[in-house]
């Protein structure tokens, strides 16, 4: 286990599942936000294309899933505790350490550099975008992965005090009931426009 400078654990097996967990509800979040987009607004389709059936998607699901959790697994392990480890050292060296507004600047500083390095290397192989498309996803990539911080740094804190902290289970168990809920609102929501127009 890595410890900060007070002797702290930094990298607790709670931590990096509890993260991984609210990765993943973000992600999926962030997704279910574009699909409604994308269902607000279409664009045209291409000739010749036939709408596919939502069977496959229920299948691939559980595939879709796993790749997510995997994806959540190393964000946690390269952007959001080497933040975590960031925020307790600068807020011990600059004062108060532990506090909670150190995990979204250190998350701001490290995926700074993140997606510079994938700026430098994708530039490398000639394909080199805009800069704005860089500051979305430096915008993007923090606020993904502010609340795994955050709910990281508390996993930490409770468990320093002898206290149980939140759970992977129950972070995904309420992330998906929060998810479905907001689905619920907005179908419900495009039911009645749809009804009343």
């Amino acid at each position: 286990m890595k410890h900060d400078r007070a002797g702290h654990r930094v990298w607790t097996r709670p931590a990096i599942t509890v993260s991984t967990a609210a990765s993943t509800v973000t992600a999926m979040c962030a997704l279910a936000l574009f699909m409604v987009w994308a269902m607000a607004d279409p664009g045209p389709e291409p000739e010749g294309s036939e709408a596919d059936s939502g069977a496959a998607a229920v299948f691939l699901l559980p595939l879709f899933f796993a790749v997510l959790w995997a994806v959540s697994f190393a964000l946690t392990v390269t952007l959001v505790l080497p933040a975590l480890s960031l925020a307790r050292g600068t807020g011990t060296r600059w004062g108060r350490a532990g506090a909670w507004w150190w995990v979204p600047a250190a998350l701001s500083a490290v995926t700074a550099a993140a997606v510079t390095a994938v700026a430098v290397a994708c530039g490398s192989f000639g394909a080199v975008a805009a800069p704005p498309v860089y500051l979305w996803w430096w915008l993007g990539v923090t606020a993904l992965l502010t609340p795994s911080g955050l709910l990281a740094r508390l996993v930490n804190l409770r468990a320093a005090e002898g206290r149980p902290g939140p759970r992977a289970d129950r972070v995904l168990f309420m992330g998906c009931g929060g998810l479905a809920a907001c689905f619920g609102v907005f179908l419900t929501a495009a039911l009645v426009t749809e009804l009343v127009t």
